[in-house]
């Protein structure tokens, strides 16, 4: 008996189950190389050996500002970012470390063993932390506290923001056993202290309480570790063997290498608004500035199993799905085992095809027992960093259907046992059912939780659905999949109201213009303009009387006057519209208040415009009108229209408080004031003039 095809899909949706090092999904849960800083040119940088040239320091201030410490002049120069401005701090020696925290910029004074304090935004040294041999690092963490690396003694001490003593850290630190040879340090996520240590070749991580809680993954091939920056759910840390500057996961686990750098680094920094990363390669007061996400990683891999056929079953095929652009590549590679044990680096074999047969995909020597579990192994990579592999999916499946089914038996009988017709018409049976999975995959391409990112368009454009230019890609498909409930009802003041703050962020006041029809009852109300209006033209229409007209009783009568009326121009209304006039001005209109301080911008407003005129009904006409805040009680006071309920009034200052106006006297005592019985001028009196 055939049994049905079983299927393992690694993706779903945006989810992969897989373990991934150097590839990371884009919008549409497709995997690309991670993404990385590079130049912004595009040039790659190659310096010369020695890869070890020292510690250094530079870091990112406020508003684009650059701290680079000079360390050969004896100086820090100071970059702005926004008026392209230069200045340098002076009375220094041997400046190295350097660390930002909210207030200050904390300078690193090695030659004078101290570290400074330049409080913001002024430069102006306010603090000295002494009683250090030789400091040579220092980075602040969340709360402004200074943590020093002292390199004659080995010891990396914190300080509080304003510059006491944390004793306690400082003895758990010291107490963990973990620092040798301390070189370079920086904060990561939690407030976790890096330190690169020689000695161990490795970067050691400490909680904020200074206790030991993990060394960081070393990079294929081994490493000596220097400077560090963390930021942005990523490590950078140089190799000062190798030149070269790796990428870690928060966690820890090593993601990937800047395809675009190899050379000295004597410090690392990460802007914190920019994400770029700040490289400086030697003593002196130049760095290099690689934009984030510039570049691609050169090489990434994906790996997942083991996946269990089921009992007395193998799995059949495997096939990997993606784009390959020119100067990328793709190595697909599988294991198989009788059972799941872990797998060593011989049993994984490179298939011939993204697409393949698994049963001669095998490893050398004698075959399994079963072929019941199955791991895969992608691994993508490029030799020019603007380029990546599109990784769309993974998949395996197990024997299905027999096509030899489908023929006379002599063909099944003489296909024994080298079953080439077998494998002949599983590979027809694979191009057919590329062709059944597309068909299948129908109803996801229509769901607007599966289908792609850049597919949502045209998903919307089914529905005439014009989706807003601004909305993330979640927000589109939460739109996408309201379409319905919106359409019910289209036209209606609600689903406008909806439409124009779905698109814009504002929500109007819709007020449709029969609503503010006065209503005149007869010795019940009458005011005009509150519940009574004159309509535009008399509701009889105009009528000229007769000669015979009871009220001519004269034989030399005047003539009738028409009034504003010109006879021959004008006439009565027909009968069906004699009471038109009453309605002509509110019958199919509306209103649309826009609060003024939400519409100061008029691309704003024309967009508000163009989705009314989109969806308002077609016979009906509008006025928009920007309302401000002018309260006027009887006439137009309306929260959140016209009138905003303002806060406390401002506390009263001595010498600025004017009577009347922003102070007033305290009611009298016991009633109203009189002379000669508790009235003073001046104080419940005052004299008239």
């Amino acid at each position: 008996m055939t049994l049905p095809t079983r299927y393992q899909f690694v993706r779903d949706r945006q989810d992969w189950d897989a373990s991934l090092v150097g590839l990371e999904p884009d919008a549409d849960g497709n995997l690309l190389l991670a993404r990385v800083p590079g130049p912004a040119d595009g040039v790659a940088v190659s310096l010369p050996a020695p890869f070890d040239a020292g510690a250094s320091g530079i870091a990112a201030g406020p508003c684009g500002a650059v701290f680079v410490s000079d360390t050969d002049a004896n100086r820090v120069v100071f970059l702005d970012g926004l008026c392209d401005a230069r200045a340098e701090l002076r009375y220094l020696r041997e400046p190295r470390g350097l660390a930002v925290s909210e207030d200050a910029l904390w300078v690193a004074d090695t030659g004078n063993a101290r570290v400074r304090r330049f409080a913001f935004p002024t430069l102006e040294p306010n603090l000295d932390l002494d009683g250090f041999a030789n400091p040579i690092g220092i980075a602040c963490d969340s709360k402004a506290r200074p943590y020093v690396l002292d390199g004659l003694s080995r010891r990396i001490r914190r300080f509080g923001a304003h510059g006491g003593a944390d004793a306690a850290y400082d003895t758990a630190l010291a107490g963990s056993g973990k620092l040798a040879t301390p070189l370079f340090l920086a904060i990561g996520a939690g407030d976790a202290l890096l330190v690169s240590d020689d000695t161990a070749s490795t970067v050691r991580c400490f909680d904020p309480t200074g206790l030991y809680a993990r060394d960081i993954a070393a990079p294929p091939g081994g490493w000596r570790p220097g400077a560090i920056a963390a930021g942005g759910g990523r490590m950078f840390v140089a190799d000062r063997a190798a030149g070269r500057i790796h990428v870690f996961r928060d966690d820890g686990a090593w993601w990937c290498v800047l395809p675009d750098f190899q050379g000295p680094v004597t410090a690392l920094a990460l802007d914190p608004v920019s994400g770029d990363l700040l490289i400086k390669t030697a003593l002196d007061d130049g760095y290099l500035r690689f934009s984030a996400g510039r570049s691609f990683a050169a090489a990434g891999s994906l790996t997942c199993g083991p996946f269990d056929a089921g009992d007395r079953l193998e799995w059949f095929r495997a096939s990997v799905q993606a784009d390959l652009p020119r100067f990328t590549s793709l190595v697909f590679e599988v294991a198989q085992s009788a059972t799941n044990t872990p797998l060593g680096g011989g049993d994984w074999v490179r298939a011939p095809a993204p697409d393949t047969l698994l049963a001669g995909v095998l490893p050398p020597g004698p075959p399994p027992a079963s072929r019941r579990f199955l791991w895969l192994r992608v691994t993508a990579g490029t030799t020019d960093p603007s380029v990546s592999p599109v990784l769309h999916g993974v998949r395996a499946e197990t024997p299905g259907e027999d096509y030899r089914a489908y023929l006379p038996e002599i063909y099944a009988r003489e296909d024994e046992p080298a079953l080439f017709l077998y494998r002949l018409l599983a590979l027809a049976r694979t191009e057919l059912g590329a062709v059944e999975e597309n068909i299948d995959a129908i109803p996801q391409r229509l769901s607007p939780r599966f289908t792609p990112a850049s597919e949502l368009g045209w998903l919307a454009a089914w529905l005439g659905l014009d989706l807003p230019r601004t909305a993330t890609d979640a927000e589109r498909r939460d739109l996408i999949e309201r379409a319905i409930a919106l359409w019910r009802r289209r036209g209606t003041p609600a689903g406008l109201a909806d439409l124009v703050e779905i698109y814009t962020g504002v929500r109007p006041s819709i007020v449709e213009a029969f609503t503010g029809r006065g209503l005149w009852i007869l010795d019940e109300s009458s005011h005009l303009g509150f519940d009574t209006g004159l309509p535009a033209t008399d509701p009889i229409g105009l009528v000229v009387p007769e000669p015979a007209n009871a009220l001519n009783t004269g034989a030399d009568c005047c003539p009738t006057p028409v009034g504003s009326a010109v006879v021959g121009e004008s006439g009565p209304l027909p009968i069906a519209d004699l009471g038109e006039p009453l309605f002509t001005d509110a019958a199919h209109r509306f209103l649309v208040f826009l609060p003024s301080y939400r519409a100061e911008d008029a691309a704003l407003v024309a967009e508000v415009r163009r989705v009314i005129e989109a969806e308002k009904p077609a016979h009906t006409g509008y006025d928009l009108c920007l309302v401000r805040p002018d309260m006027r009680v009887g006439f137009q006071a309306t929260v959140g229209v016209d009138t905003i309920v303002g806060g406390p009034p401002e506390p009263m200052r001595l010498g600025d408080a004017l009577l009347g106006l922003r102070a007033t006297l305290p009611p009298p005592v016991g009633g109203a004031a009189r002379v000669g019985q508790g009235a003073r001028v001046g104080g419940y009196t005052m004299t008239l003039r």
